[in-house]
């Protein structure tokens, strides 16, 4: 089997099946073509097209499998041409990421610090967004990599890796009832207007509504808010308690309210980096992802980026469902 006819193979597709307009846009001969697609049937003992006499009118089932997976050679192909170029660019350029108002605020800026200074001529681009805006900007590739959090599916496309697990923190201002309480329950939130994140859409669940649609109860959710500060301030005018990221409240800075962990009632939360699989991540993409979750190991990595969807896709999932699974650490212990 040789590269050019695979090159051949996929021409004859794109152009409505036409040897004589594939030979065309090649610049090369039909009769050139018609041989190496017989002998490529010939090698593979198949007939990959459907033939009335000696035009081509269909592809069959199994020609439509050897079609696919030569793309897929071939745009390999040409990443292994772009290795090289890429890897010999100048360090400067647009570095793109869509991200969360909490990650972009909370867990972001000491991890830009520290890049920033290793990579000073490298302009990085920060956008905003919900989870399923974030997803469409990655899907379309407006952005090198998103960063949210949130149990949601991706795409076969897409490389999807959790980085680290998070609690959040119910807020209320000091005179509430809640204070006076020693330990706080679903019960008890339940009994109170609540500000706090939207859902995020259909193709999200919502994890704080399961968490007390188990107990049989509904939270009884009046404001929301994608921004934690936007949270906080509506939680000071008596909208109702906030139900933030733990990395949001600071006890310092928001000296006026008392925050309450909830890792003993609600379930925790992971925050992912995903960016297209056939990317090809430069070395500083590769180590923001080492300065964002430096548990990481390059082994681990380089499985992400070399497994076929379903395995990556276990692999995530195995990570996510094991909560206290100590290679996915709560956010505190490094960024904090």
């Amino acid at each position: 089997m040789k590269l050019q006819q695979l090159i051949y193979l996929i021409a004859i597709a794109d152009n409505n099946l036409s040897i004589t307009k594939a030979a065309e846009k090649l610049f090369t001969s039909q009769p050139g073509i018609s041989k190496q697609l017989r002998l490529l049937e010939s090698e593979l003992e198949t007939k990959i097209f459907i033939r009335n006499g000696k035009q081509l009118v269909g592809v069959s089932e199994l020609g439509e499998e050897i079609i696919n997976r030569a793309r897929k050679v071939l745009h390999e192909i040409n990443h292994i041409k772009n290795i090289s170029n890429l890897a010999n660019e100048s360090e400067s350029g647009n570095f793109s990421i869509a991200t969360t108002q909490t990650q972009a605020q909370y867990a972001l800026p000491k991890v830009f610090a520290n890049f920033h200074k290793r990579y000073p001529q490298l302009t990085i681009d920060l956008q905003q967004g919900t989870s399923e805006q974030i997803l469409s900007q990655l899907q379309k590739q407006e952005v090198d990599f998103a960063i949210a959090s949130g149990n949601i599916e991706l795409g076969a496309n897409i490389v999807k890796i959790p980085c680290f697990q998070w609690d959040r923190t119910v807020l209320f201002p000091q005179d509430h009832p809640l204070g006076d309480l020693r330990k706080i329950t679903l019960e008890d939130l339940a009994k109170y207007p609540i500000v706090t994140y939207p859902s995020m859409g259909p193709a999200e669940k919502s994890s704080l509504k399961d968490a007390f649609n188990k107990v049989k109860l509904e939270p009884n959710i009046v404001f929301t808010a994608r921004d934690a500060d936007v949270i906080k301030t509506y939680v000071r005018n008596g909208f109702g308690i906030g139900i933030v990221a733990s990395m949001a409240f600071s006890p310092k800075q928001d000296r006026d309210l008392l925050g309450y962990s909830t890792k003993d009632i609600l379930p925790r939360c992971t925050t992912w980096l995903a960016f297209n699989k056939n990317m090809f991540l430069k070395k500083y993409m590769k180590d923001f992802i080492n300065d964002f979750a430096p548990h990481i190991s390059k082994e681990q990595l380089s499985r992400y980026l070399h497994q076929d969807y379903t395995s990556s896709l276990q692999l995530a999932n195995s990570i996510e469902k094991n909560e206290d699974d100590a290679s996915l650490p709560m956010h505190q212990m490094w960024h904090i």
